[in-house]
């Protein structure tokens, strides 16, 4: 998002955003640069009941706002003003594993159609398809787009295989790509008695409290998981040199994920150096971590763009296919693993050989990632193009 937002005001000095955020804590905020309306979608179901009528009199010709809860009304008066809307980055992710609140972003896809406004897919992934009655709704919501963008060519042929329209979606990269941030100082980070960490081996370390809601015994699953992640941790604490840097990713009242990566994180030899770093710092600030460190492991798809994109290797274990289709595009799928298939011995021999190849892997990096960042930065020049079309795409 925040690449997203700094790529269009790049181009178009005195633009301003409407954000529609899916937050479940109502005490986040989010902080950016630019000039951001924020508005929430988490709202009670009476408030979307009434959005549906609206939508019946809206496309009837009647815009009757006045039937609206005053942070629908907001919304509708945004969509009224806007020029452009924008399917963002990271989400809506329309696709089976978020089917149960699917149906709420596709209105806010047919809201753009209602208010006559063009409508881009701004790099987003999709898919899989597979639920039948859902894919009705689907193919027909997507033809309302402009414009289709995905960051990864997997998603792109989910789409196209279900509108059945080969050709029909633009495949960039994702949009955090677009920024580039230098490493933060290690002197700066290590300071004081914990300058001796300086000339460690760091290790960024993101992993995923993964449920696995399609298992028949997510229990089972889930302690083979940390049991595999906790043991390959432990292999790479043996080399000796090691500091594991533990960055959360989820962070409030609702969701978190800091106790999580301190219970596993306690499961290490007690002479493993290890912290977990807050989890209240913005993206930015942990981008510049991972590019401060030498490898990373992440389970989560970020986290794998945040270490890759600032030429640090490590191996991804992916839950959806959105973070293997980034590893394709590096051309460096050798280092991506399935969730639902870890084992230690895949894991530690491919982080074994990470170390004994780091210099030619960071030589890969710094060859492949300046491409992607070009391919990325063509999302935000597509929705420009359409933007000064005025829709007409």
């Amino acid at each position: 998002m925040r690449a997203m937002l700094a790529a269009f005001r790049e181009h178009i000095p005195e633009v301003s955003f409407t954000l529609l955020y899916q937050f479940r804590d109502r005490t986040l905020r989010l902080r950016f640069r630019e000039p951001v309306e924020a508005l929430p979608i988490v709202l009670p179901k009476t408030s979307y009941l009434r959005g549906a009528l609206y939508t019946i009199l809206k496309a009837v010709g009647v815009d009757e706002r006045r039937i609206l809860p005053p942070e629908l009304q907001r919304i509708m008066a945004a969509y009224a003003r806007t020029d452009l809307v924008v399917s963002a980055p990271g989400g809506p992710y329309f696709g089976d594993i978020y089917a149960h609140h699917e149906l709420i972003h596709w209105w806010y896809v047919l809201l753009a159609r209602l208010f006559k406004k063009p409508l881009f897919l701004y790099a987003t992934s999709a898919g899989p398809f597979n639920i039948r009655w859902l894919n009705a709704i689907r193919r027909r919501l997507y033809s309302t787009f402009n414009c289709l963008v995905t960051r990864e060519e997997l998603s792109a042929r989910y789409i196209e295989d279900l509108i059945g329209a080969p050709g029909s979606v633009e495949v960039t990269a994702d949009s955090a790509i677009q920024a580039e941030l230098e490493p933060y100082p290690r002197s700066a980070w290590f300071s004081g008695e914990r300058r001796s960490l300086v000339e460690r081996r760091l290790v960024a370390v993101s992993l995923n409290d993964f449920r696995y809601p399609t298992s028949k015994n997510p229990a089972k699953e889930k302690r083979h998981y940390n049991a595999v992640m906790v043991e390959t941790l432990t292999h790479l604490a043996a080399y000796g040199d090691v500091h594991f840097m533990f960055l959360p990713q989820l962070y409030g009242r609702v969701h978190s994920d800091a106790a999580y990566l301190l219970s596993m994180a306690k499961q290490l030899p007690p002479e493993a150096s290890w912290e977990i770093v807050d989890a209240t710092l913005d993206s930015d600030t942990q981008r510049r971590l991972f590019a401060m460190c030498d490898l990373h492991i992440a389970s989560r798809y970020h986290p794998a763009i945040f270490g890759n994109t600032a030429f640090v290797p490590g191996i991804c274990i992916y839950y959806e296919h959105k973070a293997l289709g980034f590893m394709q595009q590096l051309g460096l799928e050798r280092y991506a693993f399935d969730i639902n298939r870890v084992e230690v011995a895949p894991l530690c021999q491919a982080l074994d050989e990470i170390i004994e190849r780091h210099d030619a892997l960071v030589a890969h990096l710094r060859e492949r990632v300046p491409v992607l960042r070009e391919r990325a930065r063509r999302t935000t020049g597509l929705a420009l193009r359409l933007l000064r079309a005025g829709g007409a795409a």
